[in-house]
């Protein structure tokens, strides 16, 4: 999303950057929100358990016409559990990277946007390195696609008679 975590090689032992190979956004659609509070647990879990690293988080409040507002997270009460986790959080995601973000939303939705580094492939992200390589890329795959080779798969189990 941002431009600033873009850049050249990471020393595993500086823990005050972020691996730039790592980062990536996640926008997390909600009713409002007041539902976010099983978000915050699970973010706290997984800061806990140096699975990630919050780089930068807010949520937005969408009104009937589409337009957006910001809600800093430590003014959003369901946010709470995230008030005990360690870190600097902000100034990555830019008023654009939000509008942008904003786009997949629903009139009417919230939705928090995440940016973080994701610790779990630290290893995988050296080992690349140690042999030459970079991890360069990488994406979600969105839901209906997932349900839609699940059912080709199914089809062609009942038609083929094999799997």
């Amino acid at each position: 999303m941002a431009e600033g975590a873009a850049g050249g090689g990471h020393n595993a032992s500086d823990r005050t950057s972020p691996d730039p190979d790592l980062v990536e956004y996640v926008v997390i659609n909600l009713p409002d929100l007041s539902s976010s509070a099983s978000v915050a647990q699970a973010l706290r879990s997984l800061v806990e358990s140096s699975r990630i690293r919050i780089l930068d988080l807010v949520g937005v409040v969408t009104d009937s016409q589409g337009r957006y507002t910001v809600a800093e997270p430590e003014l959003v009460s369901a946010l709470s559990d995230l008030r005990r986790v360690d870190g600097e959080v902000g100034g990555l995601l830019s008023d654009d990277d939000i509008a942008l973000a904003c786009r997949a939303l629903r009139s009417g939705s919230s939705a928090l946007i995440l940016v973080a580094e994701d610790l779990w492939a630290q290893e995988l992200a050296d080992a690349a390195r140690a042999g030459g390589g970079q991890i360069v890329g990488g994406e979600r795959i969105p839901r209906h696609r997932l349900e839609q080779a699940a059912r080709a798969r199914e089809g062609g189990r009942h038609e083929g008679g094999g799997g």
